[in-house]
Formats: C-alpha cells, sequence, structure tokens
C-alpha cells in the first residue's frame, strides 16, 4: 500500500498566497521527513477562490529543492488544454531537477473550472485528445526525434529535451470520475486514480470494478497495475475532537465546490452554451458535514481510520492512498499533526 499526500492549495478568506504556498512546502518537508511516498498536487486554472495551482511545476520545482526522497507529481496534468510536447518537456525537467522522482499523471482537469474556454479546447473531445498526447508524451521522452502525425497533434521531426532522468520511464496514471474515463484508462492499460469526496461509495466501487474488468478485457495484467483512492482525511485523539476541529474547514471547500458550481452554470448558460458532460455528472450539491464524513471521507481516531481504509481498499482492489490533510481551510498547524499522527498510527497498519 502506497500513502501519499494531494493538495489543490485553496487560498480561504484571511490568508494569502505567500503564506499558503509556504504552508505547503513545510508540509512536503514533513511529508519527506515521515515517509510518504508521493506529493501531488492539482492543476486549475481560471478560480483564484479554488485553488493557487495554475503553474504546478514551478510550485514542484521549488519542493524538489527542499525534498530528498518524496517523489512529486501533477494530479492531474490537464492534457486537453495543453500541448503535449510542453508537458513532456516540463515534467522531464522536474524529473531532473528531483533527481529522477516524478510521477505523471493525466486528467480532464477540474469540472468546474473555465480553462477549457480560456485555453479554447473542446470538451467534447476529452478522453481523445488525452490518449493521443500520452502517446505523444511517450514517444518525446523515449525516441530521439520526435515525428507524430494524429489527428489533434502534428509534430515534425523535433529534438524534445531534456529527456527524463528515471529508467525504466515513469508510469503513467489517470485520474477520472466518470465511467467513461474508467473505460479509457482500462483501454490504455495505465494506473487509475478515483476520488472518493464527489462520487458516493457505490460508485466508487463500480467504478474500481469497471476499471479491473477492463484491463482484463482489453490484454492488460490487472496485477502490474495500480488504483489510487483521493481520500480527504484529518485525525485526532478522538472522532469527536477530529470532527470539531476539522468540521469549517472541510465544509469551506465543499461550499466552495457549490458557488463554483452555480456560477460556473450560469456563465454558460448566459453565454447559450451546452453544459459538458463532464459538468453535468460532476459533484456540486449542497451537501452535510455528516454525510462527508460517512461517505466522502475518513475524519476521527486513528483506529476508525484503519478500519475505513481496510474496507475501502478491500471494496475496490486500491493499493494506492492520495490522503488530502489540508482541504479547504483546516489550519496548517493542525493538517501537520493529522500527517504526523497517520504515519505513526495508521500508515503501518495498511
Amino acid at each position: 500500500m502506497k500513502s501519499s499526500l494531494f493538495t489543490e492549495i485553496q487560498c480561504p478568506a484571511g490568508s494569502s498566497p505567500e503564506k499558503r504556498l509556504k504552508e505547503f512546502f513545510e508540509q512536503a518537508e514533513l511529508a519527506d521527513r515521515l515517509g510518504f511516498t508521493t506529493f501531488w498536487v492539482a492543476e486549475i486554472h481560471c478560480q483564484p477562490k479554488f485553488s493557487l495551482l495554475s503553474a504546478p511545476y514551478i510550485v514542484l520545482g521549488a519542493a524538489a529543492q527542499r525534498t530528498q526522497r518524496l517523489r512529486l507529481g501533477v494530479a492531474v496534468n490537464t492534457l486537453p488544454v495543453h500541448h503535449p510536447v510542453q508537458l513532456a518537456e516540463q515534467s522531464a525537467m522536474l524529473d531532473l531537477l528531483s533527481g529522477g522522482r516524478m510521477d505523471f499523471a493525466a486528467g480532464g482537469g477540474h469540472p468546474h473550472s473555465r480553462a477549457y474556454e480560456c485555453f479554447g479546447a473542446d470538451h467534447k473531445v476529452t478522453h481523445d485528445v488525452m490518449a493521443e498526447a500520452l502517446e505523444i508524451i511517450r514517444k518525446a521522452w523515449s525516441e530521439e526525434t520526435l515525428t507524430f502525425n494524429g489527428k489533434f497533434f502534428q509534430i515534425p521531426e523535433v529534438v524534445v529535451n531534456p529527456k527524463p532522468l528515471q529508467n525504466p520511464l515513469p508510469p503513467f496514471y489517470m485520474a477520472t470520475s466518470s465511467m467513461d474515463g474508467v473505460e479509457v484508462g482500462a483501454r490504455l492499460g495505465i494506473h487509475l486514480l478515483l476520488p472518493i469526496h464527489t462520487r458516493t461509495p457505490e460508485q466508487v466501487v463500480e467504478f474500481a470494478d469497471a476499471y479491473w474488468a477492463g484491463l482484463k478485457k482489453y490484454g492488460h495484467d490487472p496485477k502490474s497495475k495500480e488504483l489510487g483512492l483521493l481520500v480527504p482525511m484529518h485525525l485526532a485523539a478522538t472522532t469527536h475532537e477530529a470532527k470539531t476541529r476539522s468540521e469549517a474547514g472541510v465544509m469551506s471547500y465543499f461550499k466552495t465546490i457549490a458557488d463554483m458550481r452555480n456560477d460556473y452554470v450560469d456563465w454558460l448558460t448566459r453565454r447559450g452554451d451546452e453544459l459538458p458532460v463532464r459538468l453535468r455528472t460532476a459533484a456540486g450539491a449542497s451537501v452535510t458535514f455528516e454525510t462527508i464524513c460517512a461517505r466522502h471521507a475518513v475524519i476521527g481516531d486513528s483506529k476508525s481510520a484503519v478500519r475505513a481504509l481496510r474496507a475501502l481498499t478491500e471494496k475496490t482492489g486500491a493499493t494506492h492512498l492520495l490522503t488530502w490533510f489540508n482541504i479547504g481551510s483546516v489550519p496548517h498547524s493542525l493538517v501537520q499533526d493529522s500527517m504526523q499522527q497517520f504515519a505513526a498510527e495508521v500508515m503501518p497498519q495498511i
């Protein structure tokens, strides 16, 4: 079981981008000492109230200089709004800077962002673009001269520089919250990441089952693949304390999601644009803290966390946890406390 971290680096009222980035670097340094596998950071554009991470490779480049062992990755690289050669270059440069510690995850990006409209990308061809872009990135990393003629990208004879330091090359991950995305990940035979905070427990199990079955269908060995779960989490000495000290911070995140969704839907409607499928199926409705604790997060003491995580992994076959401690406006000191408790009392048990 791999135990990693995830963040979107929200910037709640009363804070500042500088302060939040400083806190992130301190959390990365702590994660490095505690033995977490990877620190995954999001890529989110055009939503300043929601995330600072419009330029994740700059942030991870700085984190690489403050850590020694911790792997670093963008979860996810929003492939439809980038040229794949640019991402191949940026990710390979991070691999060099970090001494071979780069992980790579692909996806369609946050469903409530205006990034597609901003960068002129088409929601309707997200998965087709992703598949072609991943093929290009792999070739860019491995071939001395890259030539590619596809449906979306035509690349002449170019030398993509630098190449990743890792040998063999870094594996691909893909994050999704739709059954269509699960099918693409299984067809391509790449590792899959699923969120539990925007899907019901039943959907998460359904997606996991479909992934394992899809790998077999397309001729891939499931034993060689990884399924990861993104899990909002907060730990304390007792479950009551964990809920009390995390409720406001966690709820600030879910309120932000609801506000973003409403704003985006209203904006698209006023423009006369069709709502993308990925938006229509995305979470965004109001949800209570009790429901979050019961169905969309692990908030409690260490023993209850171990039970919950074991149940999740047994039902899904997951072997990788992306724990999300600094969700919303949960205070930095409590995030650090929770990380330390997880590493000392939960990580060894799972």
